[in-house]
């Protein structure tokens, strides 16, 4: 099979560079084990993971990307490139590796993971269709693309504590973000395809006043976190904090950019 295919049906460049930001996660909560086998184990666990999340939703969703020229051309399942079969293969395989990954490390671990992909499946799920529903769609997706895999990261290397708060103040309002900038982009696409999302129930709302509030929310997180971290440790992590800000203003701002050259809701 071709790299590009698979790339494709995984979209893995959409979250790759965020993935790396594991690596400043586990500095922050457990800087002696950054160079540990864990690390490794737990960042490819997520990259698997999440790669099931993506691969499988374009399975779910070829038949409507099929419809759609943009999307038929980079959904692999869509345009004939790959087999709805060989798409949910590839889907449960990557699946299988990532939970295989996460057991390695813990039961307990291994137990987020599985609530993951459940929550994962169901997103996408054409008889259920996380997606689809209002609200449901975005506590789902900051659920899985969000809260789990910070758990499943934070649960590798300690137990849990009030420090997970101000993390949690920074990784919900992003993936909260996220998810309503994906919907506002594919407006008129989820339209077509009849998917009821928030977006699509509520309309076009203020996204300056979206992004105020997060970005507020995320800096009192980032704050509370440069304060309570070892003296010893605050250079890097202002420069670990610089590198998450420029992850996350890159990818909002690709999102806008989207978002802005659509044409209008109608």
């Amino acid at each position: 099979m071709h790299i590009r295919v698979l790339a494709r049906l995984t979209r893995i460049r959409t979250y790759l560079l965020t993935l790396f930001s594991i690596i400043a996660l586990i500095f922050l909560i457990s800087p002696q084990n950054l160079f540990s086998s864990r690390t490794v184990i737990v960042f490819f666990a997520n990259l698997f993971m999440t790669a099931f999340v993506y691969a499988f939703n374009d399975v779910e969703d070829a038949a409507d990307d099929y419809d759609i020229l943009e999307k038929r051309k980079r959904n692999p399942i869509a345009n004939g490139d790959l087999s709805r079969t060989q798409g949910y293969l590839i889907s449960f395989l990557l699946l299988s590796i990532g939970l295989f990954l996460l057991l390695i490390i813990s039961p307990l671990v291994f137990f987020f993971g599985l609530v993951l992909a459940f929550v994962g499946f169901f997103y996408s799920w054409r008889p259920v269709r996380f997606k689809s529903m209002h609200f449901i769609d975005l506590i789902s997706h900051v659920i899985c693309l969000g809260a789990l895999q910070f758990f499943i990261t934070y649960l590798t290397f300690r137990s849990i504590d009030l420090f997970v708060v101000p993390f949690l103040m920074i990784i919900l309002p992003f993936s909260l973000m996220v998810e309503i900038l994906y919907e506002l982009r594919d407006f008129n696409v989820d339209r077509k395809a009849n998917i009821t999302n928030t977006i699509q129930r509520f309309g076009r709302f203020d996204i300056k006043n979206l992004l105020i509030t997060s970005g507020v929310i995320t800096i009192i997180g980032f704050t509370v976190i440069f304060f309570a971290i070892p003296s010893e440790y605050k250079m890097v992590i202002l420069f670990g904090s610089i590198f998450l800000a420029i992850v996350i203003v890159s990818k909002v701002n690709r999102f806008l950019k989207m978002y802005c050259s659509k044409t209008s809701f109608k």
